[in-house]
Order: structure tokens, then sequence, then C-alpha cells
């Protein structure tokens, strides 16, 4: 299902104020010393939508191209909290979530994407679970706003039909969610 398409991932994924440096491959994007300032911005604005719950700025700041794929803005936004909702109800919560500096931009066209590596912990029927995932953020004016899209977890074939370049990007592998003790 498109809607499923957005797991309940991408919500913790977020807390990315820490993608102020860049560290990149040579030649595929800025230095270390390059900070990108807005993209700290906007990713603070998004782990401040979650803490609030506040869905509809969550939906806001997802990559366009997710949104249409999704069917549009309301049923992105009805998806979403129907599916934490449920998460909720089920006593399956966002412990915490931290995110480490991009691994990678690539420039095409008019875009910059880049990948975010996160580190999440969810608990659920009094069990600690970690989970590894990434993050695709994606800037198409020059850097000025960035959106976001889960990686977490996806499909390629389904992520390829939102972002045709994404054998360009090196995300790193899947892993299975595992149980921790705190």
């Amino acid at each position: 299902m498109k809607h499923a398409f957005l797991a309940v991932a991408v919500l913790s994924v977020v807390f990315a104020a820490g993608c102020k440096r860049a560290s990149t491959a040579p030649g595929v994007g800025p230095g270390k010393s390059e900070t990108y300032p807005t993209l700290t911005a906007r990713a603070k604005e998004l782990e401040d939508a979650l803490g609030h719950k506040d869905y509809a700025k969550v939906v806001d700041l997802t990559y366009p191209k997710l949104i249409e794929y999704a069917g549009g803005r309301e049923k992105l936004l009805a998806a979403m909290t129907k599916e934490l909702k449920t998460m909720e109800a089920e006593g399956v919560e966002i412990v915490s979530s931290t995110a480490s500096p991009p691994s990678q931009f690539v420039h095409e066209g008019n875009g910059i994407y880049a990948v975010v590596p996160i580190t999440s912990k969810f608990k659920a029927q009094d069990c600690m679970f970690k989970v590894e995932g990434s993050l695709i953020v994606i800037s198409t004016d020059g850097r000025q706003t960035w959106t976001f899209v889960d990686a977490t977890g996806k499909d390629q074939t389904e992520l390829k039909k939102i972002l045709p370049n994404l054998d360009k990007l090196k995300l790193p592998p899947e892993k299975e969610p595992v149980k921790v003790t705190s």
C-alpha cells in the first residue's frame, strides 16, 4: 500500500539536528568544512513538529514527490496520523533518535541529495529495540530549503519511483531491529 511507504520510522528519523557538517567522498559534494545551516534548521523544524505531534507540518517537510506518490497531502496526513495512533494504542513509543552527519552529498541537475544515517530506539511491550536506518534529504533550490524521505526498510524499487537517481546514493545496508536493554 502506498501509504505504508512512509513508515513510522520516518518520524523518529528526523532528529537530525546533527546535520551541521558533511563528510563526503571526493568529487561527490562539499568538503568537510562546508556547513548546511538551512539543512540543520529544517531538520530542527521537523524534530519540533514530531515532538508536538504536528503531523501536518511533518507532511509539509516531506519531499513533494513522495506526497504526490502517496495520493496527496491529505491522504498522506490521514495515513500517517492513523499509523501513529495505532502505534500508540499498541504501546509502541519512540524513545530517542540520533542522527549522524550526512555520509555523502550528490549534486545532480538542480538537486542536492544527502544520506543521513539514523539510530532510533523504540519501546514496545516492555522491550527496547534499536533500529538503524537512513534518511534522504533533498534540496532543489540551491540549499535554501530541504525536504525529507525516510529510506529505512523501504523497497528500493518503490524508492526509485520517487528518486530515480537513488543508485548514486550509497544507502547503508538494511539491518534488523536489535533488542537492547536500555
